[in-house]
């Protein structure tokens, strides 16, 4: 690797506000390149060392993200149970849905930064921390203080006051994210993975544990937000002590630069400020496509029509309940594109190293690869989620959730396309140009934003006229007929709410949908983008392999169907162990279409052995 240090300021050239790189105007992407030497350079097999490095790092950020998935199960699965409602649920939902939007901003945005400048550059690596952290002083603590003073609008935004105190509680997230990113970023971009790693294992537990642990105490919603809350602030002191530890240490080493003067440092500055503004930009897109379908959900359901008002009470609990619902699914539904996060970790630096250094050929390598082995990864665990959506639903929550199986279905489709999508643009903010995943990803979210809109406003409008009106019961002024009116109210109210509730379905599909169009555009747009760019063709063979595959899977499912009217003969505990056993035969079934249709060949199996190797392999 080049050490990227210019002749004039010690830094790499900061004409554009990222690594310059422009794999564009090189012959070979052009297609001047003869078809030879363009063949010759597609067999380029990533070498051993990358292999092995890559490999290891991803097995070891999987560890984590699998046991983050396993305390994000306890937390998900368990809260339903312990709050005791699908609208208590729902509210706790609504909360860090939100605060998630502004800290995956704060915390994926600043990591990718930090992470690109540390990977290119290492000897300044603390430098480059104190400039993040002054950074942050600038950016993320206005924007705690922003949301905390916000929280009142942000809860009208979803017709509910009483969402404000639980906004403002989780305001504190985001100021610990914001530096929490700064350190987990020093660490990926050294590809220091195991601390990454063990500070991902950390978080995970710290969550679990003080979130489960204030609810079981009796403090609710309240006490869930805030056990997340302390949980936050501990693993910054922890990751901020250790980076300290461990830039004091390479100091020892020789491995830190010499002090850059005033003007070094400004240019090194702008540098990342230019890069790490672009990175949110890109990260509030991303989340924001991950979340538009569930906020406008909540606030399209919870409109009340001009002819049922004051009847503002009930459609905000109504509401509550479909975000109850709807974010039960997209909890599962999330599943494969957890898998995909140790991937991007791990891929991110080693992206950046190889266009930073000029090196299309391995960067080509790079994108072939990951593309191919994250679309098999992907759709292999969707697959088995969309062919078992109501089964899923019937094992791990009451019958009500049943509402949301078949947006499960359909947003265990979308994720792997999103799940791509988030791979190739993280490839693309790897090799210098964030721009263009800024302007990919804030396309796909305003589609998303304005299909859900239309969708889900004719939906309700629907809903809506179909219901019968409730009329109001006018009591004649004694007590008795105060007491009958409100009586008759409240029964009326109760009519009206149970065939609103059937309608759940109707909501939870649109949003699904429109979803769904929006991922598979910004998939489209971000792998075309890679192609165009860097000559790495889309894995269409394992494309076409993965839908025979699919198709075995739907042949299975005729074979093996688990109707959710079994939960009621077998128990919850043997229905599950029936939905798992029948997706273990699908994802044996696939794995063997895969190796029969020799997608999986001796090349990968010697990548693996590789990985998993002390002694140097083949690769």
């Amino acid at each position: 690797m080049q050490s990227g240090m210019g002749d004039e300021a010690g830094i790499v050239d900061t004409s554009r506000g990222y690594a310059t790189t422009t794999p564009v105007d090189r012959p070979e992407i052009r297609g001047e390149m003869s078809a030879q030497e363009r063949a010759t350079e597609a067999a380029k097999p990533m070498d051993e060392a990358s292999v092995k490095q890559a490999g290891r790092g991803f097995l070891i950020i999987t560890a984590a993200k699998v046991w983050f998935l396993v305390t994000s199960a306890v937390i998900q699965l368990g809260l339903p149970i312990m709050l005791g409602s699908a609208e208590a649920f729902g509210v706790f939902k609504i909360i860090t849905e939100s605060i998630g939007l502004i800290n995956m901003v704060m915390i994926t945005g600043t990591l990718n930064a930090v992470s690109k400048l540390v990977s290119e550059q290492p000897d300044q690596a603390g430098r480059l921390v104190n400039m993040a952290v002054r950074m942050q002083l600038m950016l993320g603590v206005p924007v705690a203080a922003l949301y905390a003073l916000g929280a009142p609008w942000i809860a009208a935004s979803f017709n509910d006051a009483s969402l404000t105190p639980l906004l403002r509680l989780s305001a504190l997230i985001i100021l610990f994210y914001a530096f929490y990113a700064i350190f987990v970023g020093y660490f990926n971009g050294l590809k220091e993975f195991a601390r990454q790693a063990s500070l991902d294992f950390g978080f995970s537990t710290l969550k679990m544990l003080g979130i489960v642990g204030l609810v079981l105490l009796g403090f609710g919603v309240a006490g869930a937000v805030a056990g997340f809350v302390g949980a936050a602030g501990i693993i910054c002191t922890v990751a901020g002590i250790w980076l300290f530890r461990r830039e004091r240490v390479r100091r020892a080493q020789g491995l830190a630069s010499p002090t850059l003067d005033k003007a070094q440092t400004r240019q090194a500055f702008k540098r990342l400020l230019n890069y790490l503004v672009l990175i949110m930009l890109y990260t509030f897109a991303l989340n924001g496509l991950m979340r538009a379908d569930f906020f406008v959900l909540k606030a399209i359901a919870s409109g009340v029509p001009e002819h049922l008002s004051g009847m503002e009470s009930l459609f905000s609990l109504m509401s509550n309940k479909f975000a109850g619902f709807y974010g039960a699914v997209l909890n599962v539904a999330r599943i494969p594109y957890q898998g995909v996060i140790a991937v991007t970790f791990v891929i991110f630096p080693m992206i950046s190293q190889a266009t930073f250094s000029e090196d299309t050929g391995q960067t080509r390598a790079y994108v072939r690869s990951t593309l191919r082995y994250c679309s098999m990864l992907i759709a292999a665990v969707a697959m088995v989620l969309a062919f078992n959506a109501d089964s899923i639903i019937g094992a791990l929550y009451s019958s009500d959730y049943q509402a949301a199986s078949v947006a499960l279905s359909i947003l265990s489709v979308s994720i792997i396309f999103f799940a791509l999508f988030y791979v190739a643009t993280t490839m693309i903010i790897g090799s210098g140009h964030p721009l263009a995943a800024v302007v990919i990803m804030g396309a796909s979210l305003a589609l998303s934003a304005v299909l859900n809109y239309v969708f889900l406003t004719r939906t309700h409008a629907e809903v809506m006229a179909a219901m019968s009106p409730v009329v109001p019961v006018a009591p004649t002024g004694d007590a008795l007929s105060v007491v009958s009116a409100a009586a008759a109210q409240a029964e009326a109210s109760a009519n009206f709410a149970a065939p609103f509730l059937l309608r759940a379905p109707d909501y939870m599909q649109s949003a699904a949908i429109a979803t769904t169009i929006a991922m598979v555009l910004g998939c489209l747009l971000s792998v075309g983008w890679l192609w165009r760019t860097f000559g790495a063709a889309p894995p269409w063979a394992t494309l076409g392999r993965l839908v025979l595959a699919a198709g075995v899977l739907w042949g299975i499912d005729l074979v093996m169907p688990l109707p959710v009217s079994l939960v009621a003969e077998q128990g919850k505990v043997v229905y599950l162990a029936m939905v798992v056993g029948k997706m273990a035969s699908m994802g044996v079934a696939l794995l063997a279409t895969l190796f029969f249709t020799r997608e999986f060949t001796a090349t990968d199996m010697a990548r693996l052995k590789a990985v998993i190797s002390k002694k140097k392999g083949k690769a």
